[in-house]
């Protein structure tokens, strides 16, 4: 008894299936760039964007020396 189903050999070989996945799976990857490159996917998920991750304020003390590197912390 048959279940009508296609072997996969017929699937792969069909020109629809391919010109079907060529254009779902082209018109995925480019609104997914379009969607990150615009920005609107850290509005939607609230991340915060590269710029805010990386702040030109914060200020990181060098040691020079390391026997007394807490006095060098505290002066700064």
């Amino acid at each position: 008894m048959s279940t009508g189903e296609r072997p996969i050999s017929l699937v792969l070989s069909d020109f629809r299936f391919w010109v079907i996945h060529v254009v779902t799976i082209t018109s995925l990857f480019l609104s997914g760039g379009i969607i990150v490159i615009s920005g609107l996917a850290y509005k939607i998920f609230g991340s915060p964007t590269l710029s805010q991750f990386f702040q030109d304020s914060a200020q990181i003390p060098i040691i020079t020396d390391r026997y007394s590197a807490l006095s060098e912390i505290e002066d700064s």
